[in-house]
Order: C-alpha cells, then sequence, then structure tokens
C-alpha cells in the first residue's frame, strides 16, 4: 500500500512559502524573449541588468542549438554547469524546444540568492489552424548561475551556465540515507524508519538479482502534495503527461499521486514508497536500450503502478477483453496508443494506462515462472516486439492466444 504524506499541516505547506525568503526580486519584472519586448531595465543597476540579459542570451542560444547544424553536442552540453545532466532533453528528446511550428519565450527572469537566477520558458505550438494557434505545450523553470569569468567580449564569453530546477532545489533539503537510497525531504516531512528501510531493502535487492552495477545512489525527492512535487520538479506544465494524449499513465486522475524520474538516479515522489519509479530507475541504468515496454512493464511488475498493484493492472486488462474489446496483439502498431482503465476496490475512479505497459508486466511475469531472471534479462535485451515472443518461442501468428492464455492461468 503506498503511502503519501496526509497531515493537514504538510498539506498546507506550499511551494511557495518554501523560496519567498530565499528570493531576491528584481526590482522590475522581467520579459525578455524572442520576439520584441518592452522591459522597463532604467530602474536597474547595470550588474543587474548585464545579467539578466546575458541569462536571458544564454537561453537564446540553447533552444537555437537545436536547429543549427554549426553547435555540436559538446557545445551544447558546455552551456549547463558541468555535470548537471539535460532534463529539458527528456521533454520530447528536445524536439519541444525548438522547431518551424513552436515557439519559445522566457516568461520571467529573477534572481534568487547566491547568485542564482530562475527563468520561467513556455512553449507553445503555432501549427495549421485557428484551433492550435497559441496551443501551450510546457510551462517550466530553469535556472542559471555564473560560474565562469567573464571576459567582456561578448555572448561567446558568457560567464553563466544552466541548471535544472531540480537539481538547485534538492540541494538545499535535508538528506535521509538508506542503502542505495537517499532521501531528499521538503522541511516537515517524515519518514518512518520501517518504511524507508524497506525501500533501501527493495532498491538492492532489485541491483543484485538482475546483477546490475548502480554506481550512484538513488535520489529520492519527496514532498507532501502532488502540486509540489510539480514545482519542485521545475516542470510546470507538460501537455503530453496528459492521459487523454494517449502514451502516458495518468497519475492525476482522482489520485493525489505524483511520481516521475529525472536523467539516471533521480525522482520526486508525494509517496515515501514509490517503488515503480525505483524499479524504473534500476532497469533504465542495467538496460538503457531495452524496449520501453519492457522499462515499464518490469517497473509496473515489481513496483506497481501509482497506488496500483501488478494484480490489479492484470485484473484490469482481462476485464477489457472480456468486455469484447478487440485489438490485434501482433501487431504493435494497432495498439501504440491505446489505454486500459485500471481500477481496485476503494479506488476513487478508473485510471487510464497504456496498454504496452501492461503487457510488458505480463511477459516479465510469465518469464520469471518459466526461466527465471535469466530470461526476463533475455528479454530486456530484446530490439523489438516481435523478437520479445521469439525468445518465448511464440509465433508472431499467435502472440493473441498466447497472451490470452497468461491473463486466464490467475
Amino acid at each position: 500500500m503506498k503511502k503519501s504524506f496526509r497531515t493537514a499541516a504538510l498539506a498546507a505547506l506550499t511551494f511557495t512559502a518554501l523560496t519567498a525568503s530565499a528570493q531576491v526580486v528584481t526590482r522590475s519584472r522581467q520579459v525578455p524573449g524572442f520576439r520584441p519586448y518592452d522591459v522597463d531595465l532604467a530602474v536597474m543597476s547595470k550588474a543587474e541588468k548585464d545579467s539578466v540579459l546575458m541569462v536571458a542570451d544564454l537561453w537564446k542560444m540553447y533552444v537555437e542549438s537545436f536547429t543549427t547544424s554549426s553547435v555540436s553536442e559538446d557545445r551544447r552540453r558546455s552551456m549547463w554547469m558541468d555535470g548537471a545532466p539535460d532534463y529539458l532533453l527528456e521533454l520530447d528528446d528536445g524536439s519541444m524546444l525548438y522547431s518551424s511550428f513552436r515557439e519559445n519565450r522566457i516568461i520571467d527572469v529573477r534572481k534568487l540568492n547566491h547568485g542564482v537566477y530562475e527563468l520561467v520558458c513556455m512553449t507553445s505550438s503555432r501549427p495549421p489552424g485557428e484551433e492550435y494557434d497559441g496551443w501551450v505545450e510546457a510551462v517550466y523553470r530553469v535556472c542559471a548561475m555564473a560560474v565562469a569569468k567573464d571576459s567582456g567580449s561578448g555572448s561567446r564569453n558568457n560567464p553563466f551556465r544552466l541548471g535544472n530546477w531540480l537539481d538547485a532545489f534538492a540541494s538545499g533539503l535535508k538528506k535521509q540515507s538508506i542503502g542505495m537510497i537517499d532521501y531528499y525531504r521538503v522541511p516537515g516531512c517524515r519518514i518512518p524508519a520501517k518504511d524507508y528501510s524497506g525501500m533501501g531493502s527493495y532498491a538492492e535487492k532489485l541491483v543484485n538479482d538482475y546483477g546490475i552495477g548502480f554506481d550512484t545512489k538513488i535520489r529520492y525527492v519527496v514532498a507532501p502534495t502532488m502540486e509540489q512535487c510539480q514545482q519542485i520538479s521545475g516542470f510546470l506544465f507538460n501537455a503530453y503527461s496528459n492521459p487523454l494524449m494517449g502514451t502516458v499513465a495518468s497519475k492525476s486522475s482522482g489520485y493525489a499521486f505524483y511520481g516521475r524520474t529525472f536523467g539516471s538516479n533521480t525522482m520526486v515522489s508525494n509517496y515515501y514508497d514509490d517503488c515503480h519509479d525505483v524499479a524504473l530507475l534500476i532497469v533504465r541504468k542495467g538496460f538503457p536500450d531495452a524496449l520501453p515496454m519492457m522499462h515499464e512493464g518490469f517497473a509496473s511488475y515489481y513496483g506497481g503502478l501509482m497506488t496500483f498493484s501488478y494484480s490489479d493492472l492484470k485484473a484490469s486488462l482481462r476485464s477489457m477483453f472480456a468486455s469484447g474489446k478487440k485489438i490485434d496483439l501482433s501487431n504493435e502498431d494497432s495498439f501504440y496508443d491505446t489505454c486500459i482503465p485500471v481500477s481496485a476496490k476503494g479506488s476513487p475512479g478508473p485510471v487510464v494506462v497504456p496498454l504496452e505497459t501492461v503487457l510488458g508486466a505480463l511477459l516479465v511475469d510469465y518469464s520469471l515462472k518459466k526461466g527465471g531472471v535469466k530470461l526476463v534479462k533475455e528479454l530486456l535485451r530484446c530490439n523489438d516486439y516481435l523478437e520479445l515472443f521469439d525468445k518465448l518461442g511464440v509465433k508472431e501468428k499467435d502472440i493473441d492466444g498466447f497472451i490470452f492464455r497468461i491473463l486466464g492461468d490467475g
């Protein structure tokens, strides 16, 4: 049973209250962007104004780097603080940041303590059709810090470097370590010793069972509410996390649940026993080239999804097929954007989950029963959908029957 932070005191704790005391807001709200803007910078000191403009220029260079062949991957990486992963690339592999029908703007730039600047940025679409004009795809925070000496010779020597908002925020939180997990708790959050001890054992068992060399600890950031987790992550809004768009399981349809991974070792959740996302980080580390459905299937088998167990997911798939739903399971393209309603006793309502996630969990379950961890590892090394079934000795024409038999086995 997943456990969240429920007390009234914690629920009342907002991200604004956490950060307001740390902000030294610039004297004029800034709205620099890629289009002409009208902002009065006259009230600012020259140093403050120069810093705001250099931060805006750095962001512009970064976004435009996706559309020019003259900027190498190394050059783009140099725009980030040393060692910082680029979480923004996880937004549709970076293609959301710039394309012919997208516009990127900085909504706000403000100075925080310790020379850190906060940027609030927005990506909107301008595809053909009036109904899509100005449709907001994402709103997100990044930060910038002066880490290099400015020679004064222009943007090529811009002293600022970009950083992830989550990394900057988490560095100021209290750490609580257990095994291979480092919990970072928002002030006031308390994790019962038996619960965080159990999570440490859970992670270590997965790593040991699958022989995964996890050379860094999992950074697990926890906050009381879904809204706070979203603020902390830096991704204030992402249209593609909307379950109605087909490919991502809802973690908010009637549930006060947030769980998401970032980079190779970081996750944010308002549940301190979010086993799914811990397992997801582990399997991606050990088998980075596995099919996405096997990554999610592995995490859903070992860790459930949201407040649902693997048994709940399996039962919901069985119910869907029992209702007469027809899907050609031998053709991956036929169900790529198909979701199934998942519910359980006592749940406030069904949540939609990608069919391929549940199918992946079924294959992990079956493989463990037939060939143990060794067979699961073979599936995690497969390069395409049909190869999964080839490893299991199932011909393409027999895939539907094979899946129905697994479901019928209980």
